[in-house]
């Protein structure tokens, strides 16, 4: 007997396919269903706009802005094509996304050659983000961004899931993603790849709220632009935060995090994880490379931590290179490089697994708080172990 799991299974497919007869390509699944949307409307979009502004083909282009008003009022699937050229987006303020219907969203640029640029600056708002993501099934593909307070920010009560940014480049910006702290949201699946981030003042990509899950990095490129006036006092080039999990961060190089100068104590982490407001879990760093961060290449307090083949190099600028707090963690391959890069336990417990330099072991650096259980390691190489050792 055919049980009503597979009957819903089978009618799904075979919805599918009818309606692929009618033209009917773009089909989302939510937790009431299967939601079917129209064949994707290819919208051209240019600089000026074009011919009869509808959008139909790149002589009839929209602008930017009447395209953005299209897709916020339709409900099917929309793809904003954007020709090469320069677009102003100073006078758009926030475009805040919020179609309840969630009809998959793509706006793509023509590489490198489509710039959006806004007019932030020194002493400008930062209150404003391009993009304010309250629904999901977005992407954003292809495309430089310049000169915004923030690239894409989440507002309080957004829900955007299914989120893909993929080959942008973010430039002097105040942030460049977020999704921060004391709101409330649901913020998961995304995915983060094949991005370039740079001379941002405050943080590269923040992430935050026990309802931000399943988000993936990879492919990314995040320099903070070394030491510069106009830079925050807590600069860091990823942050997590509020018991964000089950992220995943792999094939990263984050530099260059340097906080103001005026501050008694100069911050600057490359990625920071902490537990103020709840410790984040589930988090996987993998084959992310941290150099010339001022406070610190990697400052972790986190929960379940998966780490592997990490590199920490100071380059002659950072005061550490791991610091690891307060819970165990496991460091598979990790290595440091530059002067006082290290492995630092402030009450947590770490075990250095097959770390590629054979005096590993001498980089361990003890920062333990006296009033809290000494911090112990372990290095294990090939199967042989040393034994668990209290921090000294």
């Amino acid at each position: 007997m055919m049980t009503s799991k597979w009957r819903s299974r089978s009618f799904i497919a075979h919805t599918i396919r009818t309606l692929a007869m009618f033209g009917v390509t773009a089909l989302a699944l939510s937790s009431s269903g299967p939601q079917v949307f129209a064949a994707v409307r290819d919208v051209y979009v240019s600089p000026e706009g074009a011919g009869a502004h509808d959008g139909r083909g790149p002589t009839d282009a929209m602008t930017l802005q009447q395209g953005l008003q299209l897709a916020e009022r339709g409900s099917n699937a929309i793809r904003l094509i954007l020709a090469a050229g320069i677009y102003d987006v100073s006078a758009l303020g926030s475009v805040h996304l919020k179609t309840q219907a969630d009809a998959p969203l793509t706006i793509e640029g023509a590489g490198p050659a489509t710039v959006l640029v806004g007019g932030y600056g020194p002493g400008a708002s930062r209150d404003v983000s391009l993009f304010l993501l309250s629904r999901g099934n977005v992407a954003f593909r292809n495309f430089v961004v310049r000169n915004v307070a923030r690239f894409i920010a989440v507002p309080n009560g957004g829900t955007p899931e299914g989120v893909v940014v993929s080959h942008v480049s973010i430039r002097d910006v105040y942030d460049g993603i977020v999704i921060d702290r004391g709101k409330r949201h649901v913020v998961r699946d995304w995915r983060i790849e094949d991005l370039d981030l740079s001379g941002y003042v405050r943080v590269g990509i923040r992430l935050a709220g026990q309802n931000t899950q399943r988000i993936a990095i990879s492919r990314a490129v995040i320099d903070g632009g070394g030491a510069r006036a106009a830079n925050d006092c807590y600069k860091a080039g990823i942050q997590l935060y509020e018991a964000v999990s089950d992220v995943t961060i792999e094939d990263v190089n984050v530099s260059n995090n340097v906080g103001c100068a005026e501050a008694s104590y100069q911050q600057g982490d490359g990625i920071e994880a902490d537990d103020k407001q709840g410790a984040p879990q589930r988090i996987t760093l993998r084959r992310v490379v941290s150099t010339g961060n001022r406070d610190g290449a990697f400052d972790l307090k986190a929960k379940d931590m998966a780490l592997e083949d990490l590199v920490a190099d100071s380059a002659g600028v950072s005061r550490s290179g791991f610091r690891f707090w307060s819970y165990p963690y496991t460091c598979v391959r990790c290595r440091v490089a530059g002067e006082k890069s290290d492995f630092q336990l402030n009450n947590a417990r770490l075990l250095l697994r097959d770390p590629p330099q054979a005096d590993a072991p001498s980089y361990i650096r003890c920062n333990d708080r006296s009033e809290l259980p000494p911090s112990v390691y372990r290095v294990e190489i090939a199967g042989s172990s040393s034994g668990e050792l209290v921090c000294r």
